[in-house]
């Protein structure tokens, strides 16, 4: 979508109706475009039913997201452009809506209505974390990772100090810990999330002059107690349990926070997340990888992902292999 997809369209005539166009006539929601009578771009979605107590809609810089109200259960969901300078934006986030949305059941508006407005909440905190400066829900759920291993597995076998200084994700390594001979790349996602592992370089998994373990955790959004713990909390955990065992340890922890663009915030005292799974890999002869020796000369920086059901012929115990890894 372009400009001219708004501008090809005369403002309404009529204050009370907006002049629109289908914004795609092959996909299965009925969005349009148009302009209301101030001349504004809009973008909606109307349903006759299935919209009783919707999310309140988010607050958009230089874009005004409405629900006007219909008979019975229905509504209409408005997207309206305030601020031209914002149109990169306004057309990116409708691409988006669009996108979000291809694969709903034909004409299911009601649904799709709910779907737009989760959709919307997720892009305006996106925007609000960089503006702001917050870690990325994917940033948290990888330190929450991190320092979850480091708390349940690392510490209680190398010590804090030993615990602490194995910890080398946080310095933008290319593994999470090291300990003597052994690396250990910790990698965590929710676990509604497809089960596949990203990898972010072509380094990542290279076992060249070491052995490597990949371990995969996954996580949850939970309510408070039963294990649950927000980013804030599992800190606070950590950093009393180090403050009690090794002080003198404790400014190695702030120094490695402060890498990974950690500031104690009260958005992160919550979600409180609670582990589901963790599991253990060695990474040997015919784990599905790429290494720097494999990729043609010329190509480098590769990210790529690795289903995690080709990985199930390489798990190893978790608690005999780390007794192996800190003997």
């Amino acid at each position: 979508m372009d400009q001219s997809d708004w501008r090809d369209i005369a403002p309404a005539a009529n204050p009370q109706a907006d002049n629109v166009r289908r914004a795609s006539p092959t996909h299965p929601l009925e969005f349009f475009r148009g302009r209301n009578h101030a001349g504004q771009y809009i973008f909606a979605l109307a349903a006759d039913d299935g919209c009783r107590e919707l999310p309140k809609p988010p607050k958009l810089n230089g874009i005004d997201v409405s629900i006007e109200r219909r008979s019975g259960d229905g509504a209409r969901l408005v997207l309206t452009l305030e601020d031209r300078d914002q149109f990169d934006i306004f057309r990116a986030l409708c691409g988006h809506l669009l996108d979000a949305t291809a694969d709903d059941p034909r004409g299911a508006n009601g649904p799709g209505i709910r779907l737009v407005l989760r959709r919307l909440a997720d892009w305006h905190n996106m925007l609000r974390r960089r503006r702001e400066g917050l870690l990325t829900t994917e940033e948290v759920i990888g330190l929450v990772g991190e320092l979850l291993f480091l708390r349940d597995q690392v510490i209680p076998r190398a010590g804090v100090a030993g615990g602490v200084g194995a910890w080398r994700g946080a310095h933008r390594e290319e593994q999470d810990f090291a300990i003597g001979a052994w690396q250990v790349e910790v990698k965590t996602q929710l676990s509604t999330s497809d089960q596949r592992l990203l990898v972010s370089s072509e380094a990542q998994l290279d076992t060249a002059g070491s052995r490597l373990l990949l371990c995969h955790q996954a996580v949850a959004r939970a309510p408070s107690g039963g294990g649950a713990v927000s980013l804030n909390a599992l800190i606070d955990d950590l950093t009393d349990q180090i403050t009690a065992a090794s002080p003198a340890v404790l400014e190695q922890v702030e120094d490695a926070l402060e890498a990974c663009h950690y500031v104690r915030r009260e958005e992160y005292d919550e979600p409180e997340w609670l582990l589901i799974d963790r599991r253990l890999f060695e990474v040997r002869d015919g784990f599905p990888r790429l290494t720097p020796g494999m990729l043609p000369n010329g190509v480098h920086a590769v990210s790529y992902a690795i289903l995690l059901s080709a990985c199930q012929s390489f798990a190893v115990d978790l608690d005999d292999t780390l007794a192996k890894v800190f003997a």
